[in-house]
């Protein structure tokens, strides 16, 4: 229930940041533009050997700069939201952007909603060209269809986690968390540096301590070029393979989950096996292969499988042949 006088709480954004001094500016740019403005800016350049710095030498007095050496987008994220002197913490990658009014939607939403812990938001992705459908128009239909909004926000949302792991809406961009929250939780795992998906593995633990919101207006944007992680769909997708593997041998909370879990690895192991296959790639077809619980049994799969059995030349011959 909404608080009937709501108190103000500060604000803190950190931005993550290596090599982005081509599309660094224009993220600052879209958190200085907000309508409400964040207490404090924090970038966290994560040894750029680019030109990332001297960009941000040019927002000096408005934004914080913490200069670390190379250890990854997980542990520069830590070291930006425990500098955080604010209540809450935003989160946006250093290749997307925040609609104007995200920061004014969220902190009165949060001042009259103080149990909320962690705050998520829809987004559009979009390019140099187009911007495309928001999150949450991809999802499969009836899987969020049941959920009652208000304003625009789902709140106490049940069977989070079966939902997520079926189709995942809670990305990093625009995630917005309670300080003291954030060390209950344990912060981002650096052990997943260069893995795709690799927030999704917070993401998991986050939704089984805090309680979670999520607003249905997209109030940011999320990049998509051949420069961020995400380009990479079969990359991505091991990534959740990997994650929620991990998610079942670490996390007790995830027990009871250990059907859904492993329906949804055989969901996306089927997903890289298939990719993977019409990329020519035998060696992660054949991985996808082996962790399958269960395996299908059509007939194009038991090709595919039959296929990648044979010596190379020959291997080599019928894959151009399935590609016709």
């Amino acid at each position: 229930m909404p608080v009937t006088n709501p108190v103000e709480h500060s604000f803190a954004l950190v931005i993550p940041a290596y090599n982005r001094a081509d599309l660094i500016a224009e993220t600052i740019d879209s958190a200085l533009a907000q309508h409400k403005p964040f207490s404090e800016i924090i970038v966290v350049d994560d040894g750029s050997t680019d030109d990332t710095l001297a960009v941000l030498k040019k927002y000096e007095g408005a934004v914080t700069v913490i200069a670390t050496e190379n250890q990854g987008v997980q542990a520069a994220r830590n070291t930006g939201i425990r500098a955080a002197k604010s209540d809450y913490v935003t989160v946006c990658d250093s290749d997307d952007l925040l609609e104007p009014e995200f920061l004014a939607v969220f902190s009165k939403w949060l001042a009259a909603h103080p149990s909320c812990d962690l705050l998520y938001s829809n987004f559009v992705s979009f390019n140099e060209k187009t911007v495309f459908g928001d999150r949450l128009s991809y999802a499969p239909p009836g899987l969020y269809a049941d959920l009652e909004a208000q304003d625009d926000m789902w709140v106490e949302i049940p069977e989070l986690v079966q939902r997520i792991v079926k189709f995942q809406i809670l990305f990093v961009t625009g995630m917005t968390i309670k300080r003291s929250m954030f060390d209950v939780i344990g912060g981002y795992n650096v052990m997943f540096n260069r893995v795709g998906a690799e927030d999704f593995e917070f993401t998991l633990r986050a939704v089984t301590h805090a309680n979670v919101a999520f607003c249905k207006r997209p109030l940011a944007r999320v990049r998509r070029h051949l420069g961020n992680d995400s380009s990479d769909q079969v990359r991505q997708i091991a990534g959740e393979i990997q994650i929620l593997e991990y998610a079942l041998q670490h996390n007790p909370r995830m027990e009871k989950y250990r059907a859904l879990f492993h329906d949804g690895i055989d969901e996306r192991c089927r997903s890289v096996f298939n990719a993977a296959f019409a990329q020519g790639d035998f060696g992660l077809s054949a991985s996808m292969l082996k962790k399958l619980r269960k395996a299908p049994g059509g007939l194009k799969f038991q090709m595919k499988k039959s296929i990648l059995g044979l010596p190379s030349p020959c291997r080599q011959v019928l894959w151009r042949l399935t590609q016709l």
